[in-house]
């Protein structure tokens, strides 16, 4: 099973030259706004300016330059609050020497909330700078001493500018952990509900496979047959083997409507279907194989049932599929091995049988293999995270599992 909680890491971003400078864009709306409002203000006060240009003293010149670079400023706030902030120490100097911020003061609330939500810390540090030396400017340059009067009215605005461009700012770092957790969110349901196909595809791979080859191989072992008796054992063996699959497809099916009595218990990890004793399990397993001519060994030691739900379900699974392979392709009465160990620190299964002959006796490989099930053994030791090895090793056909047991209580 993939490891859903795992989070998504991203590759860190280039640096740039220009990082000093990077400032998040604004909403598209207010930036609208901005752009109009400038324009608005801008074209007024070009109106006046041209109106009154004819007689004007340098001091009322200053003073119309100041209201353009003002409304100038506003406007490149809408494109980006850093470039924004540098162009507008033009008007902060105008005002210094017109001695007037009416204009400047708008400008500087503007340009403040925009840089303390959009910007770098460096560069919300460097504007701060900027605006004191500006501040006190004003305040010493009136009347030629300090005036805490001016200083109050333009570090005040200033100052609750800035707090609101901090709320701004902690809303939109809100909104986009938000997003990001939303977004992990669904790659974590995606996750679940492929590892929950997995899990279902497994079981029923294991609930049709084992049963209908069990099915198929009866049947075409003795379809020649005349022995009466005998074609009444196959159809008994058949008819057990039908009913078996139809029992766990039920138990799937209430497993998928949600509907489960609690006589099978579910297990999320998708190790089994229904768990009973797997003492029955593999007495079952080694009767199918002697139902068809092979010649089982069964070495069964230690407390099988003290094992936790899920390692006995698991174990159950894969001796289920490893009796069926040995039916697809051991040759017919040939002897095999199941075994099964138990202590307090794993479950071991070992279950060994002759290699296939070249020529089979029964249906050839393609018809019967998917090639799903020594994968699906995998997957289900990997979850409990346990080994697993198989295939050839002295002429037999080896599969070697072990299920750790430690620290796990029994579901």
């Amino acid at each position: 099973m993939t490891d859903v909680t795992a989070s998504i890491e991203r590759a860190p971003r280039t640096a740039r030259k220009n990082d000093f400078f990077h400032a998040e864009p604004l909403a598209w709306w207010l930036s609208a706004v901005l752009v109009m409002y400038a324009l608005a203000s801008l074209l007024d006060n070009l109106g006046h300016t041209v109106a009154k240009i004819t007689g004007s003293t340098p001091d009322e010149v200053l003073f119309a330059l100041d209201g353009v670079l003002a409304y100038l400023v506003v406007g490149i706030v809408a494109w980006r609050a850093t470039w924004a902030s540098v162009a507008s120490v033009s008007c902060l100097i105008t005002s210094v020497v017109i001695e007037n911020q009416g204009a400047a003061i708008i400008t500087a609330l503007v340009v403040t909330t925009a840089v303390v939500a959009t910007a770098t810390a460096r560069f919300i540090a460097a504007h701060f700078f900027v605006y004191l030396v500006w501040i006190f400017m004003a305040a010493f340059f009136r009347e030629g001493e300090f005036s805490g009067a001016v200083f109050w009215n333009l570090f005040i605005p200033v100052l609750i500018a800035a707090l609101v461009g901090a709320g701004i700012r902690h809303f939109r770092l809100q909104r986009r952990r938000s997003e990001q957790r939303v977004r992990d969110l669904e790659v974590l349901n995606v996750r679940l509900r492929e590892d929950e196909r997995q899990a279902l595809a497994r079981d029923l791979h294991d609930v049709v496979a084992h049963e209908l080859t069990l099915i198929t191989m009866q049947t075409m072992s003795r379809r020649r047959s005349e022995d009466v008796a005998e074609l009444h054992q196959v159809v008994e063996t058949v008819e057990d083997a039908a009913r078996s699959a139809l029992h766990e497809l039920r138990v799937l099916l209430r497993l998928l409507r949600d509907e489960n009595d609690g006589d099978h218990p579910r297990d999320v990890t998708g190790a089994g279907l229904a768990i009973g004793s797997l003492e029955h399990v593999v007495t079952s397993l080694a009767a199918s194989l002697r139902d068809l001519r092979f010649e089982p060994d069964v070495e069964t030691t230690g407390d099988l049932e003290a094992m936790p739900t899920t390692v006995r379900g698991t174990a159950a699974r894969i001796l289920q599929e490893a009796v069926t392979n040995i039916i697809k392709y051991a040759p017919r009465e040939s002897r095999c091995l199941i075994s099964v160990t138990a202590d307090d620190h794993e479950l071991r299964l070992r279950v060994t049988n002759p290699l296939p002959s070249s020529q089979s006796a029964g249906a050839r490989p393609s018809e019967l293999s998917s090639g799903l099930g020594l994968r699906g053994i995998a997957e289900r030791v990997s979850l409990l995270g346990g080994r697993a090895r198989s295939g050839p090793e002295d002429g037999q056909w080896v599969l070697d599992v072990s299920l750790p047991v430690d620290g796990r209580d029994a579901l």
